[in-house]
């Protein structure tokens, strides 16, 4: 049998679109080159596939972003053979594996050094490593102040070669002008600084997607892209890059019934039908990666018309008003993200009905949604 065949919910991954949205940033970056950020399982994606399926298809791949350890060795296992970056660090206990799998870790502390150092000269290696100065997000990197004297101690180090330094902007969309050029000037000033010196790192990188969008100065020469591989802005800028999202759900109808009006549907009783009404149970729910915040409030896509979602999202399923729909029948799929027809519902519009950012929902849809990837 088909997965599709079999599974209560599907998500269709289009790797034509994820290349054609990473040929839309090559064309408004020029030459620099590109930071993909496959964390997080490429936001919900895939990080393998995704990384698997770039690699085949562009003559120069992406260096790769990870935020741990254990995403790193499953892409070195996936036989991905480039810089992958580990965007958290190296915790102690996790050099020797660092090492042993030439992964590149943010470093920003002395301990953490050293023992990198250590650890390569005894397996008679050089382990690459990008410097994280905190500019202004005080989650993790060095102060601007303390950075040069600690980058010219690693550049000394034995068994460390000093390939990056980046730093994180704190508005994620940029929204912050005033502070967002001061947190860039400050990143600028250290690798002047740097410069004057005699050192000379090869990467340098502050930009995400939305500087992609529109902030230019920040472009460095290594770009780091995350939700526009996955076709969104965090500015709304989409249909001027032309983003294609990548990733479509879909969810099983496993129970169709025609209720009376005045009666209640789903946990807490928060839903009253307010005449005869057919109600559809679609196995998806908050376990699969559909918040609850969502009851009430959003709408999936049945046939090519939009339906509302009614009563509380339960844990494996959600329930639906297909009165509209007359034709629906058990076994058929409705759209709980994505295009079907002339309707679409995009993870941008799920974030405005749950209070939340597109990350979080892409994030969301967990392993019991079943990928199919289509290239």
């Amino acid at each position: 049998m088909s997965s599709e065949s079999t599974a209560s919910s599907i998500a269709e991954i289009d790797l034509k679109a994820l290349l054609s949205n990473l040929q839309q940033i090559r064309k408004q970056i020029g030459d620099r080159e590109i930071l993909a950020v496959v964390k997080a399982n490429a936001y919900g994606h895939g990080a393998l596939p995704i990384a698997q399926y770039l690699n085949q298809h562009l003559s120069k791949p992406p260096l790769w972003a990870v935020a741990f350890l254990e995403e790193g060795i499953a892409l070195r296992s996936g036989g991905i053979s480039g810089p992958i970056i580990l965007m958290t660090g190296a915790p102690l206990a996790q050099v020797k594996e660092i090492v042993a799998h030439d992964l590149c870790p943010v470093i920003y502390d002395a301990e953490t050094l050293q023992a990198l150092s250590r650890t390569a000269m005894a397996a008679q290696k050089e382990i690459a490593v990008h410097v994280k100065i905190d500019t202004g997000m005080g989650r993790l990197g060095i102060l601007p102040e303390k950075a040069l004297t600690f980058i010219e101690a690693a550049v000394k180090t034995p068994g460390i070669r000093l390939d990056g330094i980046l730093s994180h902007f704190a508005h994620p969309d940029l929204a912050d002008a005033e502070f967002t050029g001061g947190q860039l000037h400050a990143f600028q000033k250290v690798i002047h600084a740097l410069e004057q010196k005699g050192i000379k790192i090869p990467y340098r990188h502050m930009a995400n997607s939305a500087a992609v969008v529109g902030f230019k100065d920040a472009y460095l020469n290594l770009i780091r892209p995350g939700l526009m591989l996955y076709g969104y802005s965090n500015i709304e800028n989409r249909k001027a890059f032309r983003l294609a999202p990548v990733m479509r759900v879909k969810a099983r109808v496993i129970a169709l019934k025609t209720m009376p009006a005045g009666t209640s549907i789903s946990y807490g009783r928060t839903y009253f039908t307010q005449q005869e009404s057919r109600i559809a149970t679609v196995s998806l729910g908050y376990a699969d990666g559909y918040p609850c915040s969502l009851s009430n409030r959003s709408e999936m896509i049945a046939q090519g018309q939009r339906v509302p979602v009614v009563g509380r999202v339960c844990m494996d399923m959600t329930m639906v008003d297909v009165t509209s729909v007359p034709t629906l029948k058990v076994g058929d799929w409705l759209t709980a993200m994505g295009v079907e027809g002339e309707q679409s519902i995009w993870a941008d519009q799920l974030a405005k009905w749950a209070d939340t950012h597109p990350y979080e929902i892409l994030c969301g849809f967990g392993p019991r949604v079943r990928r199919h990837y289509i290239s």
